[in-house]
């Protein structure tokens, strides 16, 4: 139980916009049963997962988690969800966003003064820690390092990143 946020691939899929291959994504096993001309279109984009002794098909992937970085939950609330934080919700994500948070994480790590003035912390319910010790640094640094290498190997126009949140 906590705060677990994720960034996730979705292919782009020529013929259809991101609510539609969005909508397959969450209808895929439907589509699935029915044969129809959308799972024909998404069907070479569709991968097979294994992991733990279970398998699984998805048109997404995760490519990013963190666990109570509430600092940077609220850095996507704010910047993608207009400030409204809701238990559960998905956001598309641009390269420019992933830039944005990627420089105010080396401006926190640069300047240690004020860290609540760039990323503040965001209380919620088991949201993690809230004071601006080693761990705070530890989870800049962590996303840093995430962002650094989705800005130098995520194909943006192949595929769609989304961030995606559960409490």
């Amino acid at each position: 139980m906590g705060l677990d946020m994720y960034l996730v691939s979705l292919p782009k899929i020529e013929g259809m916009d991101y609510y539609e291959v969005h909508s397959a994504s969450a209808d895929l096993g439907e589509l699935e049963e029915e044969q129809n001309e959308i799972y024909r279109k998404i069907k070479p984009h569709i991968k097979h997962f294994e992991e733990f002794g279970m398998s699984w098909k998805s048109l997404r992937e995760e490519v990013a988690y963190w666990r109570k970085a509430n600092q940077i939950h609220h850095w996507f609330v704010e910047n993608l969800h207009n400030g409204n934080d809701e238990p559960l919700f998905t956001e598309l994500v641009t390269k420019q966003n992933l830039e944005d948070l990627y420089n105010l994480c080396v401006k926190v790590l640069e300047n240690r003064k004020n860290p609540q003035d760039s990323l503040p912390s965001m209380p919620g319910p088991f949201f993690g820690y809230y004071s601006y010790d080693d761990f705070y640094y530890y989870q800049i640094e962590e996303t840093k390092s995430i962002l650094e290498d989705l800005l130098n190997h995520f194909d943006f126009d192949s595929h769609y990143l989304m961030y995606q949140c559960s409490w």
